[in-house]
């Protein structure tokens, strides 16, 4: 049985809904913070990580409860857009910039995450890692991509509540155990090493376009 790590700092939800869905196919050490896994292992003797499985967005402080509740009060309002291209960019403007409203409220972010990946690259540097995420961007995968040990960018299932979010989660178990597996025994070494060149090229487009 390959043993994973999970990280996350959802520990009311997150943490056990990924033991209660892969806890049969992996031996799962998880935990909120990296000191908190390195614990754990520590208490578990000679046991040593196969894989890391990282959330991205973690907080950067505590969530500003005046932003958050401005933001119900505010709720996001979209045109109809007829089927127009220029009222539909508006209205994507307006999606992001909502969300980028409400992570900030939340003090969510993808920093946190790839600091936490730099830490499991110099204590692990042979155990690849796969980011969990329901909130990555293009760009998040792209930075997520291009660092060291990072195999696989994997989008949380997402439903309209915990209920829905549980049986899409239960429902993506074997599609997502397939990947995780493919991350532990690397038989796409190649295609990973040149998406992680093509990732790295990127971030200099990003970089020159945000100028």
């Amino acid at each position: 049985m390959y043993r994973v790590c999970f990280i996350d700092d959802d520990s009311q939800f997150e943490i056990p809904l990924f033991r209660d869905v892969f806890a049969d196919v992996f031996d799962i050490v998880s935990a909120t913070s990296y000191a908190e896994i390195k614990s754990q292992m520590s208490n578990r003797g000679n046991w040593q990580p196969n894989l890391f499985v990282l959330d991205l967005y973690f907080p950067s402080g505590l969530p500003d409860q005046d932003a958050i509740e401005a933001l119900k009060t505010e709720p996001l309002t979209v045109e109809n857009d007829n089927g127009e291209i220029r009222p539909a960019y508006r209205n994507y403007l307006k999606a992001g910039d909502h969300l980028q409203r409400v992570l900030d409220a939340h003090k969510q972010g993808p920093t946190g995450g790839l600091e936490l990946a730099k830490k499991v690259e110099v204590d692990y540097p042979d155990v690849p890692i796969v980011f969990y995420s329901r909130k990555a961007t293009i760009e998040d995968v792209i930075r997520c991509l291009a660092a060291k040990n990072v195999w696989a960018v994997e989008r949380k299932p997402t439903g309209r509540n915990e209920a829905e979010t549980i049986e899409l989660t239960k429902s993506a178990k074997d599609r997502l155990v397939r990947r995780f597996e493919r991350a532990i025994l690397k038989p796409d070494a190649d295609t990973v090493k040149r998406k992680k060149a093509a990732a790295k090229i990127m971030i200099e487009v990003l970089t020159e376009f945000d100028k």
